[in-house]
């Protein structure tokens, strides 16, 4: 609790116009959308801690602090799923909750390595492979979805792939790209949805967080290349 509580002022002293983008963001929802206060803060929190989580794992991982990269990283996806839950139920954006098999198997793969010393093997590359295919082709017959979401099914399935690997360049390389998708993803429907005058301020508050934890894994680049 106190390394979170440190990097999370650390976090606020570093990244402060994140902030001021908010709150200016915050009077563009107002304007735009007939949204309920205390929801919306909710969802935010939980997108911000989620965040955090997502940048001190970094931090931890680059620092060879395994066993607590591997905590972090199992509390950041209990908190990406309960996310994808509410995409799911309130906005029915069914195209991220399948995905999330793939994404809790593979951290039950970086939490049983880094903290038992046990490789399940089964959980692989290889094997993720025609996995993902699997729910991909589930996801095509069963889900509702449209053109975009296509797309994104086969990002998910290339991430989730790579997620199971092992190897430090390897995972930072495929977070980075991860993170990158979300963010464009975010703005892509923060563009959209502003010039039907409906501002979607998931999407919103996706951009801005994912944005800044994008900037810190950038600021990382130089010892991955």
């Amino acid at each position: 609790m106190k390394y979170f509580l440190n990097e999370l002022k650390k976090f606020s002293k570093e990244n402060w116009w994140v902030f001021v983008i908010l709150s200016i963001a915050l009077i563009i929802v107002y304007i735009t959308w007939n949204w309920n206060l205390i929801e919306i803060m909710l969802l935010f929190f939980a997108n911000f801690i989620w965040n955090m989580f997502i940048m001190m794992m970094q931090n931890s991982y680059t620092n060879n602090k395994n066993k607590i990269w591997s905590s972090y990283y199992v509390i950041a996806m209990c908190i990406f799923l309960c996310i994808w839950i509410y995409w799911f139920i309130y906005l029915w954006q069914s195209q991220y909750i399948i995905w999330q098999i793939a994404y809790t198997l593979a951290w039950i793969k970086a939490f049983t390595y880094y903290n038992f010393h046990k490789d399940l093997k089964f959980l692989s590359e290889k094997t993720f492979l025609p996995f993902n295919i699997i729910l991909f082709i589930i996801f095509i017959k069963y889900f509702q979805y449209e053109s975009y979401s296509i797309l994104q099914a086969i990002w998910f399935s290339l991430i989730t792939t790579w997620l199971v690997s092992v190897i430090d360049k390897i995972r930072y390389w495929l977070n980075l790209v991860w993170i990158w998708a979300l963010t464009f993803w975010s703005l892509w429907a923060v563009i959209i949805t502003f010039n039907l005058w409906n501002l979607d301020w998931v999407a919103l508050w996706f951009f801005c967080l994912t944005w800044t934890v994008f900037i810190y894994y950038l600021k990382l680049l130089k010892k991955y290349i």
